[in-house]
């Protein structure tokens, strides 16, 4: 469980930094190598995607989504600019990587998948 809350988390720090679709096929490998070595995995890849994914909101570069919907609106009034994006879109990150957390601590059987 704590292996999943961390890559969660790096996940989701990596992805407001980088684009999460390079950042997640970069996982992809070290995943499937701690499956190799007989790791049960199906929390963990539930863990990137919920690190990538929210992380994702933290910055405007943090998803494919994001750049364009600020380049969408440098074309209005009220451009969304990159500092007004991180004030929201971390707190809106940081939100649901906690409740992310708590679930993966208290449910991480509906994680698991029926492989244990």
């Amino acid at each position: 469980m704590f292996a999943a809350i961390a890559i969660m988390w790096i996940s989701a720090i990596a992805s407001a930094a980088v684009d999460n679709i390079p950042f997640t096929m970069a996982m992809i490998p070290v995943i499937v190598h701690l499956e190799t070595q007989g790791v049960q995995t199906n929390i963990l890849w539930w863990a990137l995607a919920l690190g990538v994914g929210f992380g994702g909101n933290g910055t405007p570069i943090g998803s494919t989504a994001n750049v364009v919907v600020v380049a969408k609106s440098e074309q209005t009034d009220d451009p969304i600019t990159f500092m007004r994006w991180i004030k929201s879109g971390t707190a809106a990150a940081v939100a649901t990587l906690l409740v992310a957390s708590v679930a993966i601590l208290l449910f991480p059987h509906w994680l698991e998948g029926p492989y244990k």
